[in-house]
């Protein structure tokens, strides 16, 4: 018995690395958990476990989610899931990442939770990702939908994506887009004692690219990119933060294309913040996101940006002359514009400032959440009206949070 003065609230994750999805669920938790609601996150991935144990949020590690498709384990974990959700009485639980989300909808639906909420991250596949495969992928989303009363697609692009392709119903689709706070600096590090420390002359173009080392982030073409470019141009360093599979990969890569006193691979870094701020241009070769949280950060930070042309980037930029974009897979449309932009200090100091105002009118953290508050208080006023289980009370705080 649900007892009356907490709301139970579970984020479902799963085996999803720590990324910048990461940071938005975290925010959501710390949130809720200000108010007084019991607060849980369902995840086994070890970076994610001790960012939320450093705020206080609980978590649930039980390993009934797993990336890869297993139909049988898969099956399995659904009940074991299921089976948990029934004993611990959650008022709601709200899933992340497409297997999550599609596991964690039927088991919540199953068991009689009162109020499901799916964030779609992104998709699993993208624009240039074969009709069949996109097919599947929206039947499966289809089914998961009827678990749930509200999908929360991270751009317009990505809600109106869906329902053309059947994965809802419009009376469940709603866009939040992305929204950050920006990366703080430290303000002992200065950005010229920063820059020489990662072997960075003092008339170089810094260039960075952040985010998981994976084969959708299309880093191979920034690699490939950076390889004709040190012919047209010497003044360049390219910065590439965070960790991933394809780390290794690209080193090799890098090594062959012979730009290793070029790019440089830094690994997870803690200093986001600072390396925006000594860097001159952010380039994101992605070939799928969501709402880029690093495209985000870049904004924050007033960077000039080369990104690709996808759903969502063409949706923030074409709001304002605010980055350069470039068809996807295309090395040498990405060094013609990042030739561009290390020539054109002009344009880096327009594109940077107009990015800058873009993200203050439509991109902050504060903006995001308000929007997931007015979610959250009209489920809960539908979902939950006051009884036995869940009170006015409890219906008030959740209503609150801000």
């Amino acid at each position: 018995m649900q007892t009356r003065d907490q709301l139970k609230v579970l984020h479902v994750v799963g085996d999803s690395a720590f990324g910048g999805a990461s940071r938005i669920i975290l925010r959501l938790a710390q949130l809720a958990k200000a108010e007084g609601c019991q607060v849980d996150i369902l995840t086994t991935d070890p970076v994610f476990r001790e960012a939320a144990q450093r705020e206080g949020i609980g978590v649930v590690s039980i390993d009934v989610i797993r990336r890869p498709i297993r139909p049988l384990w898969d099956m399995l974990g659904l009940i074991r899931l299921c089976r948990f959700l029934r004993v611990r009485s959650y008022t709601m639980v709200h899933t992340h990442t497409s297997k999550a989300g599609f596991v964690g909808r039927l088991a919540a639906w199953l068991a009689g939770v009162p109020i499901v909420v799916h964030t779609a991250h992104g998709f699993a596949f993208h624009e240039r990702t074969p009709a069949s495969s996109r097919a599947a992928y929206s039947i499966l989303e289809r089914v998961a939908s009827y678990g749930c009363d509200r999908i929360a697609f991270v751009s317009e692009f990505h809600r109106e994506w869906a329902l053309k392709l059947g994965m809802c119903g419009p009376d469940k689709a709603i866009a939040i887009p992305n929204g950050i706070v920006a990366r703080p600096r430290n303000p002992q590090v200065h950005t010229v004692e920063l820059r020489r420390s990662l072997g960075v002359r003092d008339d170089d173009v810094v260039i960075l690219s952040m985010g998981r080392l994976a084969a959708e982030k299309g880093l191979e073409h920034l690699v490939e990119a950076a390889s004709i470019l040190r012919y047209a141009e010497p003044r360049f360093r390219i910065w590439i933060a965070g960790e991933g599979p394809q780390w290794h990969q690209l080193e090799h890569l890098a090594a062959a294309f012979e730009v290793t006193d070029r790019v440089m691979f830094l690994g997870h870094r803690e200093d986001i913040g600072d390396l925006l701020a000594a860097c001159d241009l952010v380039v994101l070769p992605s070939l799928r996101e969501g709402l880029s949280i690093a495209l985000l950060e870049a904004m924050a930070a007033g960077k000039a940006i080369v990104a690709t042309r996808i759903g969502s980037n063409l949706e923030v930029a074409n709001q304002t002359e605010m980055a350069i974009l470039v068809e996807t897979g295309d090395p040498r449309a990405l060094y013609q514009a990042m030739l561009h932009g290390v020539r054109d200090a002009a344009l880096r100091a327009r594109l940077g400032s107009n990015a800058r105002m873009l993200f203050e009118k439509r991109y902050t953290e504060d903006r995001m959440l308000n929007s997931y508050r007015r979610l959250y208080g009209e489920l809960i006023e539908s979902k939950c009206p006051a009884s036995e289980d869940v009170s006015k009370t409890q219906q008030a705080r959740m209503a609150r949070i801000s």
